[in-house]
């Protein structure tokens, strides 16, 4: 973790995406990194879904998002697919709204947890039509989840990442020159 801080800081100024997805990434890593990440000028996709977070730090994002001097330029930040994070608090995504208001209409991607599962059965409880249709959506919302703000999939995609491997985690990192 250490050489990834390093290496956002030295580069601070050419790092306009960072994506850490699927890398085991925990609270406490991600709770270590987030100072740095929000230092970042240009920054404006940061990915860490498919991680170990949890609803725990999303209190220490909604905060630094409500600093306006931390994240100057985020658009997108996606949390997707982590432990136990199904949606979005609301402060976090009127934070994110301030920062960019000219995008309209941010999308958000809504996930379900087994435990939510029970919430989509229909009154005759017919649980696996529920569990098709949850699948379907899901699938739709992930495919969804790479175009943001008119950006084409393959302009997303190309964001996409240089590997480096730092102790036991694979880091997944993107920095893009303007």
């Amino acid at each position: 973790m250490d050489r990834l801080i390093s290496y956002l800081q030295q580069n601070a100024r050419l790092v306009t995406s960072v994506e850490l997805c699927f890398t085991e990434l925990t609270d406490e890593a991600f709770l270590q990194l987030l100072p740095t990440l929000s230092a970042l000028p240009l920054l404006n996709t940061l990915s860490v879904n498919g991680n170990w977070l949890t609803k725990a730090v999303l209190r220490d994002i909604i905060d630094t998002l409500k600093d306006l001097e931390m994240f100057p330029s985020i658009t997108w930040i996606d949390l997707g697919n982590n432990v136990d994070i199904f949606s979005l608090p609301q402060p976090f995504l009127v934070s994110l709204r301030k920062r960019c208001p000219k995008q309209g209409n941010l999308p958000t991607i809504m996930e379900f947890g087994e435990s939510q599962v029970s919430d989509l059965e229909n009154h005759d409880g017919n649980h696996s039509e529920s569990l098709g249709d949850l699948d379907s959506e899901e699938e739709d919302l992930r495919e969804n989840s790479l175009l943001f703000a008119g950006q084409s999939e393959t302009d997303s995609v190309e964001k996409c990442i240089s590997s480096v491997e730092t102790g036991d985690h694979m880091t997944a990192l993107a920095a893009n020159q303007t």
